[in-house]
């Protein structure tokens, strides 16, 4: 009994990061889906009825697949780098990928969000919550991609988790928003915009506080 008390802080901790791993995949696997009719190129999609007066403009619709693509390619990529397992056995995957999702991120991602956040729903409120939202994304991947390069890899680590959890509030957000609106929430979709990436911004300085003081002790 007491060798299990003395291990049940590993167990809840390693329960933890499998419940979070696997979240992320579910919702990672749902957000592809639900992206994948956008590659039919069919202009009466809901988004895009949604969207008309600006889905008309070339400028925003090669701003939309633009973003969708990278935040395909930095959600897919993002998810094995936190596999200690693939760092150890296969330190070059580790690297393409990373690389992939820097790129994705700062290139594609990141930049034609802040174009389309200008056009967002929601407001001057929704529009702000993006942009807020694409500046940290851009600000904590390229300080995660300096850190790597000063070989500084604690603070590579810490900076990129971060960067991940501003990168997938994108699928926070969507739960959050489907809560909210099944409790009728007003203006669920803006407070889900904001609660999205504060949310996951409060977890990751969490973790990221749990790793330092675990290398301290």
């Amino acid at each position: 009994m007491t060798v299990y008390a003395a291990r049940m802080p590993a167990l809840l901790a390693g329960g933890g990061r499998l419940a979070m791993g696997l979240f992320f995949a579910a919702t990672t696997a749902l957000v592809v889906v639900e992206t994948l009719p956008y590659y039919t190129f069919a202009d009466d999609l809901p988004f895009f009825l949604e969207k008309w007066d600006v889905y008309r403009t070339v400028l925003w619709r090669a701003a939309f697949y633009v973003h969708v693509s990278g935040g395909l390619l930095c959600l897919l990529s993002a998810l094995p780098q936190f596999s200690m397992t693939l760092l150890r056995r296969a330190p070059r995957v580790h690297r393409a990928l990373g690389w992939t999702y820097v790129v994705s991120t700062l290139v594609l991602t990141a930049p034609a969000g802040l174009y389309m956040a200008i056009f967002a729903k929601g407001g001057m409120p929704g529009r702000v919550g993006f942009i807020v939202l694409g500046v940290a994304l851009l600000y904590t991947t390229w300080r995660g991609l300096e850190r790597v390069l000063a070989r500084d890899f604690r603070g590579h680590v810490a900076w990129m988790i971060r960067s991940y959890a501003m990168a997938s509030s994108a699928l926070t957000f969507r739960v959050f928003y489907v809560l909210l609106t099944v409790v009728r929430v007003d203006a669920a979709y803006v407070i889900a915009i904001w609660l999205s990436f504060v949310a996951n911004l409060l977890v990751a300085e969490w973790i990221v506080l749990r790793r330092t003081r675990g290398v301290t002790r």
